[in-house]
């Protein structure tokens, strides 16, 4: 069965195979990339091997963020290095339409997740990085009740120079 977790205005859908041209845009898209990571180029063919991976990989759960509305898949959402023994794991997001940012639904967006990451995994705590220097996006994690924990200093290139990471993370409620 597929995995999915509704919300006000938006609901998390486990990533179909029919999302991946889509999502293989969108990870091309230097707005993109450079918040999230994912080491680009890569293939079409290197992505379908990838989702079959994550079909049988239990340390990875990735999600489309779609509008209740009328269905339209804005963005993804996925807990990765998920963590069983000590109940914790990385997320990551990324709105992809520009137009729909802004608006909360990346905020909507991680609450969902956490319900998911806390009450069906059973986790302890998630956590993320980001780019230090960027006072809004600290201001983003803490409004959601993200803690900063740590910075990676110099801890990943981008262009020609290294630049420090933040660490925020959040523990399952009532602990």
């Amino acid at each position: 069965m597929m995995k999915r977790v509704e919300g006000a205005r938006i609901y998390l859908r486990e990533l179909a195979e029919s999302d991946l041209d889509r999502t293989w845009e969108w990870l091309h898209r230097p707005d993109i990339n450079d918040k999230i990571g994912v080491e680009t180029p890569f293939t079409k063919q290197q992505q379908k091997e990838w989702f079959a991976n994550l079909q049988e990989d239990g340390a990875k759960v990735v999600f489309a963020v779609c509008l209740r509305s009328d269905d339209t898949h804005v963005g993804n959402v996925s807990l990765d290095m998920i963590d069983r023994r000590h109940r914790n794991a990385r997320f990551s997001i990324f709105i992809a339409d520009e137009s729909m940012r802004g608006l909360g639904l990346g905020s909507e967006s991680i609450r969902l997740l956490e319900e998911y990451a806390f009450s069906t995994l059973g986790l302890h705590k998630i956590w993320c990085k980001t780019d230090a220097g960027s006072p809004e996006v600290t201001r983003f994690y803490e409004k959601l009740g993200f803690s900063q924990e740590g910075v990676l200093c110099q801890h990943e290139l981008k262009g020609a120079r290294y630049v420090d990471k933040i660490l925020f993370g959040k523990l399952e409620p009532n602990r």
